[in-house]
């Protein structure tokens, strides 16, 4: 009999399914040892993504409800009759909200496993070394006795690069054994089933960004500020992804300012389509992140897997995607060097056959929800 993998994730909408939210619940239940489960709120009109892309995952949809101590009363109800039967309960991220559902199951279901994926960005963490910096405003002491309370209750935790393993274990001794570094990944089969691989000599000329155009994260205003630095000669920039709306003035008075650049740099607004989104990384040669913060962007193990060479900003995740810099460029988040970077890659013969078959080899080893999920099954089944 199979046993229960159970993921809360109220915020779910059908873009989470081909994010960590919905892969990791996805591929647990692929692996022949779990069924799995995604509770949510009911946040998308549809979820066309069920058809395919996880096909098999189920989504359990609850009525929204009032909070309870900071936590979600109808997530409450669904622990109080379904803690029993569930064997693995998988939460995201160390907050607040977490700490009566993870008390509940573990007073409901005692012989219960739970896990929680942290997704935190490592150099914001080494500012404050609280994971409830931003959720509390209390003493340290009680601070303390949180983070001690949700250690305690938690059987395992991933993030997702082995140097923010280390660093949270020196500051959280009780994490040894129970602390394991899981990345973000691609679906292996489902790309090799919707699409063709081009070969190096078949990619165009171009970089790509992939992300929520326009907000503070994202900063998308430095790669602007490094694309007019640039002499781009024959390659296109295409920002793809939703752009926001205090963002569209800013893009206007960009090709106002440079209008010959019009033929150069493209937005795309968003694409859902999965094989579509696939081609651009496909055609690409380059993939550019210029985020503030991140904790690590599945379009790093997207970009890698098509052989993009990656140009970011010194993120957690980038060194890691990289491989310490040995597949990508990390540039300070200035337009200068962000520029710089763009000039090295982009002159002639430095980006190359052997190039793109180093980052997909590193990719395929690396980066893939088929590689990775192992690590968390066989820790529930060693």
């Amino acid at each position: 009999m199979k046993k229960s993998f159970v993921t809360i994730f109220p915020e779910t909408e059908n873009f989470h399914l081909v994010k960590d939210v919905g892969q990791i619940p996805y591929f647990m239940g692929k692996s022949g040892e779990y069924d799995s489960t995604i509770v949510s709120y009911k946040n998308s009109p549809e979820y066309p993504y069920l058809e395919k892309e996880v096909k098999g995952l189920k989504i359990s949809f609850i009525p929204r409800s009032g909070k309870f101590l900071y936590s979600d009363v109808s997530i409450l109800k669904y622990l109080f009759s379904e803690s029993i039967n569930i064997d693995v309960l998988n939460l995201f991220h160390f907050k607040k909200d977490n700490l009566l559902y993870l008390l509940l199951y573990k007073i409901l279901n005692p012989k219960g496993k739970t896990y929680v994926k942290l997704d935190i960005d490592l150099n914001f963490f080494k500012n404050y070394n609280s994971f409830f910096f931003s959720d509390f405003k209390l003493k340290n002491h009680l601070l303390k006795s949180l983070t001690k309370l949700h250690l305690n209750l938690t059987d395992l935790f991933s993030i997702e690069t082995e140097e923010a393993r280390g660093y949270l274990i020196k500051i959280y001794p009780e994490l040894e054994g129970k602390l394991i570094c899981v990345p973000n990944g691609v679906d292996d089969e489902l790309i090799n089933s919707s699409i063709s691989l081009k070969t190096f000599e078949e990619k165009e000329n171009i970089i790509i960004t992939v992300g929520r155009i326009g907000t503070a994260q994202k900063n998308s205003e430095l790669l602007l500020e490094s694309i007019k630095l640039t002499d781009l000669r024959d390659w296109k920039v295409y920002f793809i992804g939703d752009v926001e709306e205090s963002f569209k003035n800013t893009i206007s008075n960009f090709f106002e300012t440079y209008p010959h650049l019009k033929d150069q740099v493209f937005f795309t607004g968003n694409i859902s389509d999965r094989k579509q989104l696939f081609e651009f990384y496909n055609r690409a040669k380059i993939f550019c992140l210029t985020s503030r913060f991140e904790g690590f962007p599945i379009a790093f193990a997207e970009a890698s897997y098509f052989g993009n060479y990656i140009i970011s900003t010194p993120v957690s995740g980038s060194s890691y995607v990289t491989d310490s810099g040995r597949l990508g460029i990390l540039a300070e988040a200035k337009p200068e060097a962000i520029a710089g970077a763009f000039g090295k890659a982009v002159s002639e013969g430095y980006l190359n056959r052997d190039v793109d078959q180093e980052i997909k080899v590193y990719a395929r080893l690396n980066l893939t929800w088929q590689k990775i999920i192992p690590r968390i099954t066989n820790y529930f089944n060693p």
